[in-house]
């Protein structure tokens, strides 16, 4: 049976559905870009402004002293655009005409996954290199309460004055697993998110302690993290399409821009093909700050806390 063919036009509606089925880190951090931002910017990078923490003063009323202010000092971040996620296929006349039914569950859906996960690696590897301002909180599976571990993550958030709407605690397979044999989070409501079913609301676990907890397959197992959406800078936005294509696109959801191209090849040295690519330009940086309180200190991540997990011996 020959197969149904998309138009790239009809591929912006079925992209940005998968998107919202597909996208879970980059939902999670600082996305405030626009692709305007980073055209002609120099050596592809954007300084980002991140809304500052700050600390509240105080007088002693009917005293004599006056107010005392403070400037204004937003953190800033460079956020480089120097990754080029994406997945190109080869699909050969033969498996057009003779394997491929549904052109769009078949091979533009795990395209658009693929891209996706290569979206989250960007993010998770930022978050791994990051430097915390935050000593480790240690959680050795067997032995420490993981609702304790929670509530010390919050605890370490809360010391360096982060602010608590939009924080996150986000875990590998078997943090997760060790969260969820905990009956304080295992029975944790997650009432208030969305009906509606999307990867986000789908991989989230719970809501304990003023986090989402949220699975994600881009971690290692044993990673774990506890963040305000501010520890890290996230842009990913869709390349031009080249005059040179007989058919393409452009999608945006989710705050994440993707490309839609395909052609027909028909001097290919393994035989004639057509060429599905999809991918985008993406860059994250860990938005990392000095203490407003010691001076010459270096720069550290003060929205973010890194857990040490040590699973238990089998």
């Amino acid at each position: 049976m020959a197969n149904t063919f998309i138009k790239a036009t009809q591929v912006v509606q079925m992209a940005r559905l998968l998107l919202q089925r597909e996208i879970v880190l980059p939902q999670l951090v600082w996305s405030d870009f626009t692709k305007q931002q980073f055209q002609y910017a120099y050596n592809d990078t954007v300084t980002m402004s991140v809304p500052a923490v700050m600390s509240s003063r105080s007088r002693t009323m009917r005293s004599s002293t006056g107010l005392t202010a403070d400037d204004l000092t937003e953190t800033s971040v460079d956020v480089k655009l120097d990754t080029h996620v994406y997945k190109l296929l080869n699909i050969t006349d033969e498996q057009l005409t003779l394997d491929i039914k549904d052109f769009g569950a078949q091979v533009l859906a795990p395209q658009i996954r693929a891209v996706a996960e290569g979206l989250e690696d960007v993010i998770a590897a930022e978050l791994a290199a990051a430097t915390s301002a935050s000593t480790d909180v240690q959680f050795l599976e067997g032995t420490d309460d993981p609702y304790r571990v929670l509530l010390l993550a919050r605890k370490a958030l809360n010391d360096l004055n982060v602010p608590q709407d939009g924080r996150v605690f986000v875990c590998g397979s078997s943090v997760e697993l060790a969260l969820l044999e905990s009956d304080r989070i295992s029975k944790a409501s997650n009432s208030g998110d969305a009906i509606a079913s999307t990867a986000l609301t789908d991989a989230t676990i719970a809501r304990v302690a003023g986090f989402r907890i949220v699975q994600i397959n881009a971690l290692d197992a044993d990673e774990a993290y506890a963040f305000h959406r501010t520890a890290v800078a996230f842009g990913a936005f869709a390349p031009a399409i080249p005059q040179g294509a007989s058919d393409g696109s452009q999608v945006s959801s989710e705050g994440i821009g993707m490309r839609y191209l395909r052609d027909y090849n028909p001097t290919n040295s393994t035989g004639p093909v057509d060429r599905s690519l999809v991918d985008v330009f993406a860059g994250a940086a860990s938005v990392e700050e000095t203490d407003p309180d010691e001076s010459g200190a270096t720069p550290e991540n003060r929205r973010l806390v890194k857990i040490d997990f040590t699973p238990e011996e089998s």
